[in-house]
């Protein structure tokens, strides 16, 4: 092997080649997806690239089978997975002397040399922008940057975060939750054991009144200075080092390798300069703009920071969104700062809990609360990050509670003046008795999801393409898509205790049972099949031209199946068939 060093080497390099491969593969098939119903004389021709890696990996009838209850609990891109990599251990046993393995191993050997010899730096990430919301007042589209590397910087970098996570893992602090080392007690959505934990403490006080303060960082990816990082990464290797989790040659090179991350990108000079790209840059490809709004990056609010002031003052700002160790980052950095706020509360009956940027305080205490809040604000402005403004809060709007991102503390109970009967985090809603429900924004993603996944299915036909099946097969099609994307692969023989893997509802497993859980799943129902009984009026006017299958199953028949019953509902997956 090319490399001794503990994070890289040719079998690592070559599980990443494969799930490389998987999901290019996986592209390519939510491509054909959207195009199966469509009748291929009315689609443009298919351009055929074929990325190299493809040329790495045998034809798919050679890969290594799986069998039926291994494949239960995976997803297409999984399977792939475990395919490829049993084909690779398969070859690598039997020293395969078959072209595509000779291929792949040299592939793997050069991305490996090329991580060792490496020595100037890594080039600037690719950005492009991607809708994060449209302001139709302003006629304007904000937009997020997302970044992508080359392929042997993003290989080799996704094996440095694997690594420094397992290094770092055991220092940082349990009431951390996001981007941690998967293990046995942690949930595979690790959001979840942060709402359990702010459950677990509002039960153990009922009937009393609690005391709870939020804060949320503004643009936290984009203002993280590299002095901070570089200077938070430092200390943490040396404790490893001490600790021996890590040796010499291992210390200089992921030193050098995370430094080159950090320095390869600045958000001043790569991102917020974008904003002066005309609408047609490639830059702006991924965002829908039909109604020629202006596109726009944002950085922190005007008021909040002065731009050129913060470029003298924190230097280099900024790590790539969606950059392997970009996670990894944002808990080295707010790991300091959970350890003042654990030494700061040092026994008192206060709950603290953050994910990611995401912080929430809970205490008996009301001016104990406070205390720690202020001391929560001035160590993250030593960390020369910036919080959202914390604005007065009035009951009487409602609306402005929710939208508030940095508030409190406020009360926290059932009734009463200036007292609030729901608190919100990472996705969920707790009220005063320790019930859970959706909040109402991640409710409102999925009924929109619903939405989209019927439109695509049923838009194309408006704009004057043929469909390939019958209304019947793509009626029923659609049906089995919006039941596996919200509840996940169940049929008559699965439906009790099902996981739900691979559904949206996998990301509120947790939900109780309560009147407005109830309300809300039982929405979801409602919709769902108000999106249906829409699709199924727009496809009453389609014609399928292919004789073959003109006559399908189902052609001209009237609510059958329409509603498949309660194993294929939310409630019922949420509820009745929970616990068997």
């Amino acid at each position: 092997m090319l490399s001794h060093l503990s994070f890289i080497n040719r079998d690592k390099v070559v599980m990443k080649l494969i799930k490389l491969r998987c999901k290019l593969a996986d592209q390519q098939s939510s491509l054909d997806h959207k195009r199966e119903f469509i009748n291929k004389a009315s689609l443009p021709p298919k351009k055929n690239v074929r990325n190299e890696i493809y040329n790495l990996f045998p034809p798919r009838k050679k890969w290594h089978q799986i069998g039926s209850e291994e494949r239960y609990n995976l997803d297409s891109v999984a399977r792939n997975e475990l395919r490829l990599k049993r084909t690779y251990q398969w070859a690598k046993k039997k020293g395969c002397d078959e072209e595509w393995y000779i291929n792949l191993c040299q592939k793997a050997d050069e991305i490996v040399k090329y991580a060792i010899v490496r020595n100037i730096g890594i080039e600037p990430p690719y950005v492009t922008a991607i809708e994060k919301k449209s302001v139709d007042k302003d006629r304007k589209i904000i937009c997020r940057p997302i970044c992508s590397f080359p392929m042997y910087d993003k290989i080799v970098l996704s094996l440095l975060n694997s690594y420094l996570t397992s290094l770092f893992d055991d220092y940082f602090v349990e009431c951390s939750y996001a981007f941690r080392k998967p293990g046995k007690e942690r949930n595979k959505l690790q959001h979840l054991d942060a709402v359990l934990n702010v459950q677990d403490y509002r039960k153990s006080h009922l009937g009393q009144s609690l005391f709870v303060a939020e804060c949320d960082m503004q643009k936290f990816y984009d203002t993280i200075s590299h002095k901070v990082i570089k200077k938070c990464f430092i200390r943490l290797l040396q404790q490893a080092k001490k600790d021996g989790k890590i040796g010499n040659p291992d210390v200089k090179f992921v030193k050098r390798w995370f430094f080159a991350y950090v320095d390869c990108f600045d958000f001043l000079q790569n991102v917020w300069i974008l904003n002066k790209k005309p609408i047609s840059h490639p830059v702006w490809k991924n965002v829908k703009n039909s109604k020629g709004y202006n596109l726009e990056i944002q950085w922190v609010e005007k008021n909040l920071l002065d731009r050129r002031l913060a470029k003298k003052k924190k230097g280099r700002v900024g790590v790539p969104q969606g950059g392997s160790l970009s996670g990894l980052i944002a808990n080295i950095v707010m790991h300091y700062i959970d350890m003042e706020m654990l030494n700061e509360i040092n026994g008192k009956d206060i709950l603290y809990c953050r994910f990611c940027d995401d912080m929430i305080l809970v205490g008996m205490d009301k001016e104990e609360v406070t205390h720690c809040f202020q001391q929560y604000s001035k160590a993250i402005k030593k960390a020369k990050l910036i919080a959202h403004p914390n604005k007065p809060m009035e009951k009487k709007c409602l609306k402005d509670f929710w939208k508030g991102k940095t508030k409190g503390p406020y009360e926290w109970n059932e009734t009463g003046k200036d007292v609030y009967p729901w608190i919100t985090f990472v996705g969920f809603d707790v009220n005063w008795k320790g019930n859970l429900r959706i909040r109402q924004s991640s409710l409102k993603k999925q009924m929109e999801k619903q939405i989209r996944i019927a439109n695509e299915l049923t838009l194309p036909y408006k704009h004057g393409k043929l469909p390939r099946y019958s209304k019947g097969t793509i009626y029923e099609s659609l049906k089995g898509r919006l039941i596996s994307t919200s509840v996940g692969r169940v049929n008559f023989w699965n439906y009790h205790n099902n996981t739900n893997v691979h559904s949206w509802m996998s990301a509120f497993s947790i939900l109780d049972k309560n009147p407005w859980s109830e309300n809300q799943i039982k929405s979801l129902d409602r919709h769902r099949q108000v999106v249906l009984a829409r699709a199924k009026n727009k496809l009453q006017s389609i014609e399928c031209t292919n004789k073959k299958k003109k006559d399908n199953l189902y052609e001209n028949h009237r609510d059958v199946f329409t509603f498949k019953g309660s194993p294929f509902s939310y409630y019922g997956q949420c509820f009745v068939y929970k616990d068997g």
